[in-house]
């Protein structure tokens, strides 16, 4: 089953890559691209999918990381498209003599499709730091990390930025897998895809979700006071 940023084995350079190496280069890219000419992130794009191609990375894994940009692009340029219908019922801007690359500009737009670009390479980023490091690589990184930092202003509290954040990276996974694992349940009920299957696992995956956040939050808490 293909989750949403779920843990690849593999023995790649990528794999053998520090996690907090990652975690330090990665946002920096991200930066880069949002800072760099817009070409920047279409190159970026073409790079970062050689490179998941030549970590063995499925196109099915690949998309399955990327899709949330897909949802969020049918969702803008459909939103756009209703407001664009909208004023050709109103008649705004539509005169006499007016050709039709002139109306669907709006839907045309450069800055729209380079900002969806953009998102595309954060999430490939994303997915190649989750697809070649586990939770607790990702957890100890993190750590290395804040501890340097702290460390170097001299702050003598322990890592707690580093719970939480390795606790929120922890829900990204596990969320898809809850969702995965609904709907094929779903599916083996003989439940059909559509706006009926949202409206019954939607409410499941909170639950489940909460439920789980619940546990592991607990579980924490009870570590603590053993640690003290």
């Amino acid at each position: 089953m293909v989750t949403l940023f779920s843990y690849k084995t593999g023995n790649s350079f990528l794999h053998k890559i520090p996690s907090w190496v990652k975690l330090l280069f990665i946002p920096l890219i991200n930066v880069l691209f949002l800072i760099l000419p817009s070409y920047f992130a279409c190159g970026l794009v073409v790079v970062q999918f050689i490179l998941a191609c030549c970590l063995h990375f499925s196109l099915k894994e690949q998309f399955t990381d990327v899709k949330p940009v897909f949802y969020y692009a049918v969702l803008l340029y459909g939103f756009k498209l209703v407001l664009l219908i909208a004023g050709l019922f109103q008649g705004n801007g539509v005169t006499e003599g007016t050709d039709l690359y002139s109306i669907f500009a709006p839907l045309l737009d450069l800055d729209t499709f380079f900002l969806l670009i953009k998102l595309f390479c954060v999430m490939q980023s994303a997915s190649l730091v989750f697809k070649t490091s586990t939770l607790l690589q990702l957890r100890e990184g993190i750590e290395i990390i804040e501890g340097s930092i702290r460390k170097f202003f001299h702050l003598r509290r322990k890592n707690t930025f580093t719970n939480a954040i390795s606790m929120f990276l922890n829900f990204i996974p596990m969320l898809a897998q809850i969702w995965e694992q609904s709907k094929k349940a779903w599916q083996a009920r003989g439940g059909k895809k559509g706006v009926k299957m949202y409206g019954v696992l939607l409410p499941v995956l909170f639950s489940v979700g909460m439920k789980k956040a619940y546990n592991q939050a607990r579980a924490i808490l009870v570590r603590c006071k053993d640690t003290f």
